[in-house]
């Protein structure tokens, strides 16, 4: 009789350090297309199906979507979300936070892409997540390929109060046939990011920004982006080369007095239409002078010196 007291304890103890049961590699796992974390935009690439892996303080998601291209690889979105705990309390697999620098993008580049050439842009663009990153490289002339980039995540000097932990990363490799750059580039402008962390501190977006002066107000009319010029730019003119973008163009302005203008020469590409009111100054008798520099371009004469007139014009001759 007093061993059966003895051997309750025991029992009890015993079970108390058994565990749930658990299968490995739990921590991955196929999930349903609705539990993606993001969401393309609407009629550009459906969702064919997602890996999700837990982490002790994160979540990761391959987003895979449907592709049509001879490159090798699927079309896919990974995201990541930093902040989470993961239901199995002993696991020890920390999701490193690594911050995007331009070598961590070329390496990520040439993994994904192995043998395209890729081309970043210059130019910085922004969705309404914040401002992102993003490079073309052409397979086959046929093809075209886009590897994009982003973070959220709160600067420091914006976070409350114990609060603002947490961030988001995001990279997007699409390739497609017959695709053009605008086509591509919409999908950074166009996807919605639909998941969180349930936790009131989480917060990788910041502080909301300030409500418009003009909203509510009179003699402040707002129009739609196609009426007002506004909306996402153009990736035909943002993957062009920065020094051609930004080359200023000289035109000629209005007919003033030579005393107050100063000479314009025309640089590669320009024209410079002089005013019909200013004529020609006669042509120097033969001396030496110093060859003019050799101009790229064209320069339109002076109506009064063409056809007919230039014979009768004493200082066309």
């Amino acid at each position: 009789m007093r061993s059966a007291f003895l051997i309750l304890p025991l029992l009890t103890m015993l079970t108390a350090c058994a565990g749930e049961p658990t299968r490995m590699g739990a921590s991955t796992k196929l999930v349903d297309a609705e539990e993606a974390i993001l969401m393309p935009p609407p009629g550009s690439f459906a969702v064919a199906g997602i890996t999700q892996k837990r982490f002790s303080n994160g979540l990761q998601q391959e987003i895979f979507l449907s592709t049509n291209s001879t490159v090798p690889g699927q079309n896919v979105v990974q995201m990541r979300l930093y902040g989470t705990r993961n239901d199995l309390r002993y696991r020890d697999d920390h999701l490193r936070f690594k911050t995007v620098t331009e070598a961590g993008i070329d390496a990520e580049m040439r993994g994904t892409l192995r043998g395209i050439p890729m081309k970043r842009s210059p130019y910085l663009v922004q969705n309404d997540y914040g401002a992102f990153g993003y490079a073309f490289g052409r397979p086959s002339p046929a093809e075209l390929c886009m590897y994009a980039w982003q973070q959220l995540r709160t600067a420091e000097g914006e976070k409350p109060p114990f609060a603002g932990f947490g961030a988001v990363q995001i990279r997007v490799r699409i390739c497609e046939t017959g695709a053009t750059e605008r086509k591509l580039l919409a999908f950074m402008y166009g996807y919605n990011i639909i998941g969180a962390v349930d936790d009131m501190r989480w917060n990788p977006y910041g502080s909301p920004g300030p409500v418009s002066d003009r909203l509510g107000h009179s003699s402040n009319p707002i129009y739609p982006p196609e009426l007002s010029g506004d909306g996402p730019p153009d990736p035909a003119t943002a993957t062009a080369t920065a020094d051609v973008a930004t080359r200023p163009v000289r035109r000629a302005g209005p007919a003033t007095h030579a005393a107050d203008t100063a000479p314009v020469i025309p640089g590669a590409g320009q024209v410079v239409v002089p005013s019909p009111v200013r004529a020609t100054p006669p042509a120097q008798p033969a001396k030496a002078v110093a060859p003019a520099p050799a101009v790229s371009g064209t320069i339109v004469p002076s109506p009064a010196c063409v056809g007919a007139n230039a014979a009768t014009n004493g200082t066309c001759r």
